[in-house]
Formats: structure tokens, C-alpha cells, sequence
């Protein structure tokens, strides 16, 4: 079998040239993406029968642990695919369907064993064996499941097994995301083709990375760009306004004061994006309608140098108590003891291994009858990507809500907008400075206006700047 190996700059150039030199029954064995490359490796004489298939015992398995919702845990292994890579043909059709058929292919020739993500909802053959043991205590929920096969296949048992490392399961997830940022890029250049406005679409996004927006945020919101209207406005003031309606519909925030109803909540987020001080502003807050006495702080950050320091600052000014647990059996007593409490707010360290256990811990104890929930602390500063990180590192429980800060000290509000657009949580509350009082509740149109703002200032800083290095040369 001759495979020919291709290099183009999208994919439908390389879908083009595969299908002029290999004719109409080619086979896309693989695409990815070197450099700022498609690299295509294709054939015309492809014979499945020739791809000899390794005895299912010696087959590689993918392992899944504590995977699903907060109140069930799911083990289990899943054999390896007993087919040969996808393959796909050349045949006449639509350059999207293409690249999608490419993107699957993509998909089996990384040997995946799992279809997506969301494994426990699979259907496979055999009996899938669930594991209720975290840090060594039994999760409410029912026990163990039979999920039943579609058809009679043949199949080996499936064995109970203690779980993938989180390692693997985010490099799974970081190239799922990759795929589906190449393939969204693709498909948006391709409908701007369609429609003969790719100055429009080019115009709309570099205005939107003027605001910061990372390349994928870029590719979500085109996908939904409006280029008619947008060719039919009369000034860029109207283009502007059209342009943040767009990144608006892609922003959720809660309607209600969240923490008013009160319960247990988790502050989670990476070291240095603002967690302690939100979590004193949320208890100023608190305290503040219900009274001090309503409120108890837990803080887990009990080995970073001064880290438990601060909250206790905090605790002495609002006159609240402050607790300090440092694992899963003093963090249950704390809770014990705040019973009694509307209110009760979690200080983490980060993403240190410590401090997931015990978040694992913290989401099977039901309190006042809900489960805590956890608030991802996004910073205005911080780089793109480690909002995302933190949700994987905390994906046995689910992210209720976000809060952005340090608002005040960014020059833009684009890694923040970004992580909100691609993670799709609510934004709850945003901070603006280092005062207690330096919190409000999330307005979409506000938070638009503040980046727009923040856009047109440091504008008009570079430009001071170029004419101060002309003059001076």
C-alpha cells in the first residue's frame, strides 16, 4: 500500500490537492496540524483486511476513574476498538462534510479507545463494574450497575480497575479540544468563503482580538457572526456595538445574589488568581444583610508560607472565626461544628493534589440537605488556559459558578472573557480591587463595557507612546 503524505495550509486546500492527484476513491488515513501546516497522509490502494488486528488480551485499555456527577463514581474498562482506524473516502460531497469525515479519521488513527469524554454514558458490551470508594469511604448513590449491550457481540469481561491518573485523562482531553478547535476554524473560513465576505469576517476578528480573546474564543463566536448585518452597519461605533452583542451571547451570569440563600461553597482556583480575598468579600457581604454570627470561614491553605495568615486577618477585622484543617477528617469536624452556620465559605491553597482530595471529600458530605458547591475564581491576569486547567483538575464535582477578579489591574479583559466563553459558566460576582467592599454582583453589559473601555485606553496609551519615541528620535 503507497501512502502519499500532503502539506497544505487548511484543510480544504490539502482535501483538494488529495482528491486532483489521487483521484475520487483516495483515503485520508490521518491529518494534523505541523507548524502552521495541514499534514494529510493518504492512499488509494487501501485494503483493510491487509491491518492485522493484536489478540484483544494484549490490546491497550483506557481506564476511567471518578468519572461522572458529583453523587456517583464510575470505574470502568473499556476494551480497545477491534476495527482498523477509520478511514475516509474521497467521494463527492460537501468540503465541511469533508473535514469532518478528516476529523474523525484524525480521532481513530490516535487509537482512541473512548468516543468522548462522557464515557460513562457509552453504551458497550458486557458488564461495566462501578467503584463508590473515595479516599477509602463508600459515596451515597446506588451501588453497582449492569449497563446491557445493544446486540449480542462477543466481548471479554470487563475487570473493576482503580482509576486512569489525571495526567492522561487531561492529555485526552487537551487533544479532543485541539481537534475541535482545528476543525471550528476550518468550518468558519469555509462559510465566510461561501458568503464572499472574508474582509468582514477578517475586520470582525481582529477588532475582537483587540479586546484580548484567544484564538479559540475567536473561532466560537465567528462561528455565529452575522456578516450581513454587519456589512450593513454605517459606522464602526455600530460595528463595535454588534460585535460585543456577539461576545455577550456567549456569556451566562447568575440573575440572583447567590451566596443569599446561603449553604456550604468552595472557592477553587489556581495560587496567586485572588481566592482568599474573595472569599473575605463574600463573607463582608454576607455578614453585612445576616449578621456576622450566620457566617463560618474554613481555610485549607494550612502549608503555604502566610497563606493561612490572611484569611485570619480577615476573620479578626469581620469579628468571624476562622478554622484551619489540613485534611479530610479535621475538615468534617469543621463542618460539624458550623452546622449551626447559614453560611459557610472554603479557602483552597490551588491545584495541589492535597487540596483535590479534599475537595473529592468535601462533595460527598451533605449539609442542610445540598452538597457544597465549588466557585472557580478566574483572574483577570492571569494567562489563558489556567481557569481550564483548574475545572479539569476538580472534574469529579461540578463548577457552579464563576467569579472574576483583579478586574483593576489587568490591561484587558480577554483571558477572562475567553475562559468564561469556553468554559460556559455563570459569572457570579466580579472584584475590582483590594477593598472588601470591591465586589459586585455580574452585569454582561457592564463587564462588556469595561473591556471595550479598557481597549480604547490602552489605545490611546500606545499611541502617546509612538509619538513620544518619534519626537525623540
Amino acid at each position: 500500500m503507497e501512502i502519499k503524505r500532503f502539506l497544505a495550509d487548511d484543510v480544504r486546500e490539502g482535501m483538494l490537492s488529495v482528491r486532483s492527484l489521487l483521484g475520487p476513491e483516495a483515503v485520508i488515513l490521518s491529518n494534523r496540524r505541523v507548524g502552521q501546516k495541514i499534514e494529510i497522509l493518504a492512499t488509494n490502494q487501501f485494503d483493510a483486511d491487509a491491518l492485522e488486528v493484536s489478540d484483544v488480551s494484549k490490546k491497550s485499555k483506557v481506564e476511567v476513574s471518578d468519572f461522572g456527577g458529583a453523587s456517583e463514581r464510575e470505574s470502568a474498562v473499556l476494551p480497545a476498538p477491534e476495527a482498523p482506524p477509520a478511514a475516509v473516502s474521497m467521494q463527492d460531497g460537501a468540503p465541511a462534510a469533508a473535514i469532518e469525515e478528516a476529523g474523525l479519521a484524525l480521532a481513530g488513527a490516535k487509537s482512541l479507545s473512548a468516543p468522548a469524554p462522557n464515557l460513562s454514558q457509552a453504551p458497550v458490551a458486557g458488564n461495566v463494574s462501578l467503584s463508590n470508594r473515595v479516599l477509602g469511604e463508600r459515596l451515597p448513590g446506588p451501588g453497582p450497575k449492569t449497563v446491557e449491550p445493544r446486540q449480542a457481540v462477543a466481548a471479554p469481561k470487563l475487570r473493576e480497575i482503580s482509576g486512569l491518573g489525571t495526567e492522561t485523562l487531561n492529555g485526552l482531553q487537551q487533544e479532543l479540544g485541539n481537534l475541535k478547535t482545528l476543525l471550528v476554524g476550518e468550518l468558519a473560513k469555509l462559510r465566510a468563503e461561501r458568503s464572499g465576505s472574508q474582509a468582514a469576517v477578517t475586520l470582525a476578528r481582529h477588532r475582537l482580538s483587540e479586546l484580548g480573546l484567544n484564538p479559540f474564543s475567536l473561532d466560537q463566536l465567528i462561528g455565529d457572526f452575522d456578516v450581513q448585518r454587519f456589512d450593513a452597519c454605517e459606522s464602526a461605533l455600530d460595528q463595535w456595538q454588534q460585535l460585543l452583542k456577539l461576545v455577550g451571547s456567549q456569556l451566562k451570569s447568575v440573575d440572583a445574589e447567590m451566596i443569599d440563600e446561603g449553604g456550604v461553597f468552595a472557592v477553587i482556583g489556581a495560587t496567586g488568581v485572588g481566592k482568599t480575598t474573595t472569599v473575605a468579600k463574600l463573607a463582608a457581604r454576607y455578614a453585612l444583610k445576616h449578621g456576622r454570627e450566620s457566617v463560618a470561614l474554613i481555610t485549607t491553605d494550612a502549608f503555604k508560607m502566610g497563606g493561612q495568615d490572611q484569611l485570619l486577618t480577615f476573620g479578626k477585622l469581620l469579628n468571624i472565626p476562622v478554622e484551619v484543617v489540613v485534611d479530610a477528617e479535621q475538615l468534617t469536624e469543621a463542618l460539624k461544628r458550623a452546622m449551626d452556620k447559614k453560611l459557610v465559605l472554603i479557602d483552597s491553597a490551588g491545584m495541589s493534589e492535597r487540596d483535590v482530595k479534599l475537595n473529592r471529600h468535601l462533595s460527598r458530605i451533605k449539609m442542610h440537605e445540598t452538597y457544597p458547591k465549588n466557585i472557580l475564581i478566574v483572574s483577570a491576569t492571569s494567562q489563558s488556559g489556567l481557569a481550564e486547567q483548574v475545572v479539569s483538575q476538580y472534574g469529579h464535582a461540578e463548577v457552579h459558578a464563576a467569579i472574576l477578579t483583579k478586574t483593576d489591574e489587568a490591561i484587558n479583559l480577554g483571558s477572562g472573557l475567553s475562559t468564561l466563553i469556553k468554559s460556559q459558566l455563570p459569572l457570579a460576582y466580579s472584584c475590582y480591587g483590594q477593598g472588601l467592599s470591591d465586589i459586585r454582583m455580574a452585569k454582561i453589559a457592564s463587564l462588556l463595557a469595561d473591556a471595550f473601555a479598557m481597549m480604547k485606553t490602552a489605545e490611546v496609551a500606545e499611541s502617546t507612546t509612538n509619538r513620544d519615541v518619534q519626537i525623540h528620535a
